[in-house]
């Protein structure tokens, strides 16, 4: 009885199943559903999630058991599903398994991998070492999600950089390590933000949640003093406390190795890059020069520079021809462009040196013999389509890593199958559907 609690009595567990299959009856299905909180629905092996925007009482480690040894037909489709065919299959394959979480921006794909990364820990082996291993894995997300997430007008959580995680393990199953890859971070969210969305998270946990101690000691204000963090018209998230939130993320520092002195350059760091946005310019002669020292100072000060040299560095253009070398004088725009393509190269080196650091944690003299053999479950969290009013390249290739998931998802779904029937001689009414192979 326990168990017919979980198996669906909402619409059709599988959109595969439906007797006419198309747009409309997918959607009712679907519609259906969502109104009864029923979120996960198949098509074959696809798991559809629609984002309730609330947390609903499904992943409770009561719901993480029931899952855990059980087949997709024995109940209803939820995430922990997934998570376990992929585990499951895994060993009794001895294959690695790769998991795609793809979806417009908001749809969840944050929260899903969370929960993809906690069920396995749940299920698999347990040791010292091993809960070491789960420990780093979970709890890294808040530093992760500090320096690579913000506020958008549809997510108040946004992941703005692609994540690729390897869960590595032994040929039983036992958590041996991981690695984190990282990709297309969204630089210009640095320097610019659309009206009414943020930049990372981790700008206004310094700005409105570090200690006084650490604020004075860099001479931190509040975010509405900095220009890289000013001009959207939003500073504060409904529900978040900035200084709870910089706490775990110090906490998620220390658990890769972190401490002290290293987070307090990393903080100097990125109170460096607030100030260095404050640098604005005007013109002098055929150039232009700093319009204040005072700041200039202050954020070579942060950063460690001279003020005179990173002056003619954002002033002028060094060319070096055949036979001479001279400085070309910028005009005020083109040294702001300079200001902030130094801020973005400072941002995405921390980030990536970030991500560096909790994989040398996570990293195990295991994964460094080629003689052993691992196996591993692969997770890829990229995050989703959207059209700015302004589109830099970073969001063009983000839209076009999307078509191409999108791409995957019509052969597994659509074509695979359709090809599958024409090959058994099998009678069907042809699905019709716009393939987006030609835009990508």
């Amino acid at each position: 009885m326990a168990e017919e609690e979980y198996v669906s009595k909402v619409g059709l567990d599988d959109l595969c199943l439906l007797k006419t299959l198309d747009n409309a009856s997918i959607m009712d299905n679907l519609r259906k559903r969502a109104q009864a909180e029923v979120i996960y629905t198949y098509i074959g092996h696809v798991l559809v999630a629609m984002n309730p925007y609330k947390r609903l009482p499904i992943y409770d480690t009561v719901t993480l058991k029931k899952y855990h040894g059980k087949y997709r037909y024995e109940l209803a489709p939820h995430v922990y599903m997934v998570a376990e065919d992929a585990f499951r299959t895994m060993l009794a394959e001895q294959e690695g398994q790769s998991i795609i979480i793809s979806g417009e921006s908001g749809a969840g794909k944050t929260e899903t991998a969370k929960f993809i990364m906690n069920y396995i820990a749940a299920v698999s082996a347990r040791a010292e070492g091993v809960e070491r291993v789960k420990r780093i894995v979970l709890g890294s997300n808040p530093l992760l999600e500090a320096f690579g997430n913000a506020k958008t007008l549809r997510n108040n959580n946004s992941s703005r950089f692609g994540k690729y995680v390897e869960m590595t393990f032994d040929l039983h199953g036992v958590p041996i390590g991981g690695h984190i890859r990282n990709y297309l971070l969204e630089k210009s969210r640095i320097v610019h933000q659309t009206k009414g969305e943020r930049n990372f998270h981790v700008f206004y946990q310094l700005t409105m949640g570090a200690s006084d101690a650490i604020r004075e000691a860099l001479g931190i204000k509040g975010p509405e003093a900095y220009h890289y963090l000013n001009t959207s018209g939003c500073t504060t998230v409904r529900g978040i406390d900035e200084a709870k939130v910089f706490a775990e993320t110090q906490a998620a520092m220390k658990m890769v190795g972190l401490k002290g002195r290293a987070q307090e350059a990393i903080f100097k760091l990125l109170s460096g890059i607030l100030v260095l946005g404050n640098v604005d310019f005007v013109e002098a002669g055929q150039g232009c020069k700093p319009k204040s020292g005072s700041v200039l100072k202050a954020a070579c000060s942060l950063l460690s520079i001279d003020p005179a040299a990173f002056a003619q560095a954002l002033c002028f253009r060094h060319m070096v021809t055949r036979d001479e070398e001279y400085d070309v004088p910028l005009n005020v725009v083109q040294a702001q462009a300079a200001r902030d393509a130094v801020a973005k190269s400072l941002y995405s080196n921390l980030f990536d040196w970030l991500v560096s650091r909790v994989n040398a944690a996570l990293a195990h003299e295991e994964e460094a013999s080629s003689d052993t053999e691992l196996l591993s479950i692969n997770v890829l969290d990229i995050y989703g389509f959207e059209i700015f009013q302004q589109n830099g390249f970073e969001q063009f290739l983000i839209n076009y890593v999307n078509e191409k998931l999108q791409q995957i998802f019509i052969d597994l779904t659509l074509r695979a199958e359709q090809d599958e029937y024409q090959h058994e001689q099998i009678a069907w009414t042809p699905i019709s559907y716009f393939n987006n192979k030609i835009v990508c």
